[in-house]
């Protein structure tokens, strides 16, 4: 049987239990508004779909004429999945602000 105490600690923990919290390194970027996440590294590519702003990439792994391969961090507004990998021209992102709670 569960006590009361352990049981409010569980629930606590539970709340509170997530993803680990973010790095000064791994903030990730955000669109600074609609642009595209694009299957390359150009307008030309395939779009995977729009990003919003505020929708959260991760670091770029490649950088190419001002296009940055990335991914996203979280499911989109406009339904892209998380992890979903793709091109963003730069010039449309910003570093993400971070705070660690502790």
């Amino acid at each position: 049987m569960i006590t009361a105490a352990a049981a409010a600690a569980f629930t606590a923990a539970a709340l509170f239990a997530g993803p680990v919290p973010a790095t000064a390194a791994g903030c990730g970027y955000e669109a600074i508004t609609t642009v595209h996440l694009r299957s390359g590294p150009g307008s030309g590519y395939v779009s995977l779909g729009l990003l919003r702003e505020g929708d959260r990439l991760g670091t770029p792994k490649q950088k190419r004429g001002g296009w940055w391969k990335t991914f996203t961090m979280d499911r989109t507004v406009s339904g892209i999945k998380a992890g979903k990998t793709g091109w963003v021209k730069a010039s449309y992102l910003r570093k993400s602000v971070c705070m660690r709670l502790e």
